[in-house]
């Protein structure tokens, strides 16, 4: 049995960086998660900054992008969230895609946030990059482009 798609609302929005990591993962397209917002609550050493999450926030909503993965993908994506080092858990979300269709999906969440603050210009652009290039809707990319940074 295939494994969920993998709803990315960060970096791994961009199929460049997805590529390297899962060679072969196709996108699905853009989906919406209701009832969550983008935070920027973890310090990452390798990135240099806060990296995203999401956090419960009624009446909220982020956009991010649905991928297939196989099995060799889940290995790969749980290695680069840190999985075994408590950075991020999977975590099983119900979004609906552009067209209005509900899916279950999962996603990656912070295991101990740590505060909200910047995160750096390098990381923003990787999430605009993604966002953009998959048809995510304006009104959400300007948001991400509003993201301070340090």
């Amino acid at each position: 049995m295939a494994p969920l798609p993998y709803f990315a609302y960060g970096s791994n929005m961009s199929s460049a960086q997805m590529a390297e990591r899962c060679p072969g993962a196709t996108a699905q397209g853009p989906a919406r998660l209701t009832g969550y917002r983008l935070a920027f609550d973890k310090w990452s050493e390798r990135r240099g900054g806060r990296v995203a999450d999401i956090v419960v926030s009624a009446g909220d909503e982020l956009w991010g992008v649905l991928w297939v993965v196989s099995e060799a993908h889940l290995v790969a994506l749980d290695r680069h969230e840190g999985v075994a080092r408590g950075q991020y858990r999977r975590f099983v979300v119900g979004v609906e895609t552009l067209t209005g269709d509900p899916a279950q999906a999962f996603a990656y969440v912070i295991c101990e946030p740590a505060g909200e603050g910047p995160t750096t210009a390098g990381y923003r652009a990787l999430l605009l990059e993604g966002a953009r290039e998959h048809g995510i809707p304006a009104g959400y990319v300007r948001i991400i482009e509003s993201v301070a940074v340090a």
